[in-house]
C-alpha cells in the first residue's frame, strides 16, 4: 500500500493523509469555524505536512540522480516557488485594485515571504508555507547528500534533527519572521527527518489497517486531552506555527506527533474504502492548487453569510464545501492551459492504473 519514492510513485494511503490534511486546512480557514475545532486543527496540521514529506522521500532514487543538484533545485522551484510568487503577485495586485491603493514596498514584503510580510503586502497569507517547504526540502536534501553513505546515518540524522528542531523552537522571534521562514524550516526539517525515519515502522503496520486505526484513535484520544492543556499557555487563541506561537513546546511536539499519527492511521484504514479513497487521494494530490485558491472563496462567503445572519453551522458547511469545489473546479479547468501556475507540468500520467489522466 505504501510505496515510498518520488512524487510520481506516492502511495494512495499517503495521498489520503495529505487529502485529510488539506481538508483540515480549508476547514480551519473558514471564518465562522468554531474556535475549539480551529484550536484542535492548528495543534498539528502544519507539522503533518512536514512529516508526510519525509515519508515520501526515497534515498535510492536520489542516489541515482544525485543530491541537491540543478535538476532538484529546478524541480522544487517550479513546484513551490513559482506558484507561490505568481499567485502572491496576483492577489497583491487584486487587493490593490479593489482598495485603489498600491504601496511600492508591497513587492518587497512579498519577496520577504513570511506570513506577516505577506499580510503587509496585501496578499494571501497561506503562501508562506510554499517558500518554507522549499527551504526545508533543500536543507533535508543537503543533509541526506552528506550523510547518506556514512555509518549510522539514521542516528546522525536523528541527532541533527534534535539540534535543528531546538533552533526552530527557541530562536528569537522577529516581528516579521525570518526571510522565507528559515526559522520554521528548521523545525520543519526536524519533522521531515522524523517522518523519513518513521517510514520503516509504517511499512510493518500498513498491511494491518485495523491496527493502524486503533493506533490512530489512541493518538486522537491523547491529542484531545493534551492540546487543551496547551491552550492556557498559548499567547493567542490557538497554536500558530507561521508566527511560532507554540505555547508549551513539549506539548506542541506531542500534539503534532499525535495528530499526525491519527491522520496516518485513519488514512491507512480508509485506503481500503473504494468510495472514499479516490476522492481523498485526489485531494491529496491537489494540495497546492487547493492551498492557492480556497481561502479567498471561504472568506468572501463568510462576509456574505455574516451579513445575512445565517446560522453558523450552515455557514461553515457551505463555506467549506464551496471553497473545495470551486478550488478544484478552477484548477481542473485552467491547469491544461496554465499548469505552471500550480507547479504542474504538461506530462500526462495515469494514477494507480485507474485510467484517469492527470497533468503532472
Amino acid at each position: 500500500m505504501f510505496m515510498y519514492g518520488e512524487e510520481n510513485r506516492r502511495s494512495l494511503a499517503l495521498d489520503i493523509a495529505k487529502g485529510i490534511g488539506i481538508l483540515l486546512v480549508a476547514l480551519g480557514h473558514c471564518p465562522q469555524v468554531w474556535t475549539p475545532v480551529k484550536q484542535w486543527i492548528y495543534s498539528f496540521h502544519v507539522p503533518l505536512f512536514f512529516l508526510l514529506s519525509g515519508m515520501v522521500w526515497d534515498r535510492a532514487s536520489h542516489e541515482e540522480s544525485g543530491f541537491f543538484n540543478y535538476a532538484f533545485l529546478r524541480k522544487k522551484a517550479l513546484r513551490l516557488l513559482v506558484p507561490g510568487f505568481l499567485w502572491g503577485i496576483a492577489y497583491m495586485v487584486a487587493r490593490a485594485v479593489v482598495s485603489r491603493s498600491f504601496k511600492p514596498e508591497s513587492l518587497g514584503w512579498l519577496l520577504y515571504n513570511t506570513e506577516s510580510s505577506i499580510s503587509k503586502a496585501g496578499s494571501l497569507t497561506p503562501l508562506w508555507f510554499l517558500s518554507c517547504m522549499f527551504v526545508t526540502a533543500c536543507l533535508f536534501e543537503l543533509l541526506q547528500g552528506f550523510f547518506c553513505k556514512k555509518r549510522l546515518s539514521n542516528w546522525i540524522l536523528f541527532g541533527l534533527s534534535l539540534v535543528f528542531g531546538a533552533l526552530g523552537l527557541f530562536l528569537p522571534v522577529l516581528d516579521l519572521g525570518y526571510p522565507w521562514n528559515v526559522d520554521i524550516a528548521m523545525l520543519g526539517l526536524a519533522l521531515m527527518i522524523w517522518g523519513y525515519l518513521a517510514r520503516q515502522s509504517m511499512d510493518k503496520l500498513v498491511e494491518k489497517p485495523w491496527l493502524c486505526l486503533l493506533i490512530g484513535l489512541a493518538a486522537l484520544a491523547v491529542l484531545s486531552f493534551t492540546y487543551q492543556l496547551n491552550l492556557p499557555i498559548v499567547s493567542d487563541k490557538y497554536v500558530e506555527v507561521s508566527d511560532r506561537i507554540f505555547g508549551n513546546r513539549a506539548l506542541f511536539l506531542l500534539d503534532a506527533l499525535c495528530g499526525s499519527l491519527f491522520v496516518l492511521g485513519l488514512s491507512c484504514f480508509l485506503a481500503d474504502f473504494s468510495l472514499l479513497s479516490p476522492l481523498l487521494g485526489r485531494l491529496g494530490r491537489d494540495t497546492i492548487p487547493i492551498l492557492l485558491l480556497h481561502k479567498p472563496v471561504a472568506l468572501a462567503l463568510g462576509v456574505v453569510f455574516g451579513k445575512m445572519g445565517m446560522p453558523i453551522t450552515l455557514s461553515v458547511a457551505i463555506e467549506f464545501g464551496f471553497a473545495l469545489v470551486i478550488s478544484e473546479g478552477v484548477f481542473v479547468l485552467s491547469a491544461p492551459y496554465f499548469p505552471f501556475v500550480y507547479g504542474e507540468s504538461r506530462q500526462l500520467r495515469y494514477e494507480y492504473g485507474q485510467g484517469a489522466a492527470r497533468y503532472r
